[in-house]
């Protein structure tokens, strides 16, 4: 006598099979609870924090370009501590760059008056002006709590980040909140989740290369805005000069103005 519960009862085993693989998959990609950071986890981030790894004086280029269409962009970095300048390289924009200081960032026009801007001011493709000076995640952050996803060299640790209301550079950070993803074996970062003051996800940055050196120092990043609509963008750090700036350079002064002219005629 033939049994044809057989067929289903294997039919059965199979669904039972695969449902409790996807449970275990699940169990193995999703990140454990958030927990509170211990000394171990504040060392890690403290050795994976990009701008702790810049040097405190340093001049840097920095090439923008949206991954699709026109609009790239150069600029020339310099800074020094908690002051920094911003100047585009491309002619067309006829000497104009801003100037990080104390009490804000201000936007420097050949033959206007700097204009004081408003927070957390953007370059070309929605890129901030701190995200090329270089925030420092370990400084200018709050470490609300940890969680872990995976082991051994796949291990990821996820460092949820709150903006600290007066910053020691003084100038305003881009967005309140941050994950900053961390693979433990590296300790170096793999993303970047800058979120809104609701938890929504605004902006994501991938490190795609990193340059020679033990130093956690990004040679490729790519950014996508996932709120403004923006065409994401590639940013090549092509070259990092740890040197002191001209004398002059960050001030508001007639000799500041003479001291970033002197850099327009290399």
């Amino acid at each position: 006598m033939c049994d044809h519960r057989r067929p289903l009862r294997t039919g059965l085993r199979w669904v039972v099979l695969a449902l409790a693989a996807a449970l275990v998959a699940l169990a193995i990609a999703a990140p454990a609870a958030a927990a509170p950071a211990t000394a171990a986890d504040r060392e890690l981030l403290a050795a994976a924090d990009l701008g702790g790894a810049l040097p405190s004086a340093f001049r840097s280029e920095v090439r923008v370009e949206p991954l699709a269409g026109p609009g790239a962009a150069s600029f020339e970095v310099f800074r020094d501590g908690n002051l920094a300048l911003i100047r585009f390289l491309d002619r067309k924009q006829n000497g104009k760059a801003f100037l990080q200081r104390p009490e804000g960032t201000w936007l420097l026009a050949r033959g206007a008056r700097p204009v004081k801007l408003g927070t957390a001011s953007r370059l070309a493709a929605g890129v901030s002006l701190q995200e090329l000076v270089g925030l420092s995640y370990a400084r200018d952050f709050t470490l609300e709590d940890v969680a872990r996803q995976g082991t051994g060299a796949a291990a990821l640790v996820t460092f949820s980040l709150k903006a600290k209301e007066k910053p020691n550079h003084g100038a305003d950070l881009p967005y309140p909140r941050v994950a900053y993803v961390v693979r433990a074996s590296t300790r170096r970062p793999v993303r970047i989740d800058y979120k809104l003051a609701n938890g929504r996800m605004a902006r994501v940055v991938e490190l795609a290369a990193w340059r020679p050196g033990p130093r956690p120092v990004p040679a490729v990043t790519v950014a996508k805005d996932l709120v403004g609509g923006r065409t994401p963008v590639r940013v090549r750090l092509l070259a990092l000069d740890e040197k002191q700036p001209p004398v002059h350079l960050f001030e508001l002064t007639p000799e500041g103005d003479a001291a970033r002219a002197a850099l327009a005629r290399r």
